[in-house]
Formats: C-alpha cells, structure tokens, sequence
C-alpha cells in the first residue's frame, strides 16, 4: 500500500489528525458543539500538513475528500453557533 511509504512524521501526523477527529466526533456527538469545532480545526489543520507531504495521487485525493467532509462540518457549526 502507498500509505507505507509515508515518512514517520507523516504518519504520526495523519494517526494525530484521526485521534482529534474521533475526538472532535464524540463531543459532536454529545452536542458540545464549539468543543467539537475547535477539535475539527485542528484536524484540517493536521490534513493539510500531511496532504503536502504526500506523494501518492490517490492518498492525497483521498486525504482531500476527507478533509473537505471536516471543512464542511465547520462551516455547519459555525452557522449553529452564529445562531445560539
């Protein structure tokens, strides 16, 4: 798989940007909504970094996708929020 050949920072980044994504999901979940955003944020964040190291073309489109499912939940939250 493509995935192994990610530098050692890259994967610790990307295992990183998964814990706060769990992490981010579970208080979504539990409706702590600006708790939930910050973790998201942070996750977007750590995509990005490990979308400019990567080097495979699927990964990265993959990486991508999943970023812009989190970029997306931000933008909803920011609207609740906005509303509260």
């Amino acid at each position: 798989m493509a995935s192994d050949m990610m530098p050692l920072s890259s994967k610790a980044t990307l295992s990183a940007a998964l814990a706060k994504a769990r992490t981010a999901v579970q208080l979504d979940q539990a409706e702590y909504h600006d708790g939930a955003k910050r973790y998201y944020v942070e996750v977007v964040e750590l995509l990005g970094r490990v979308i400019v190291r990567a080097s495979n073309d699927n990964d990265i489109k993959k990486l991508k996708e999943i970023r812009r499912t989190y970029t997306n939940r931000i933008e909803q939250l920011d609207e609740m929020l906005a509303d509260a």
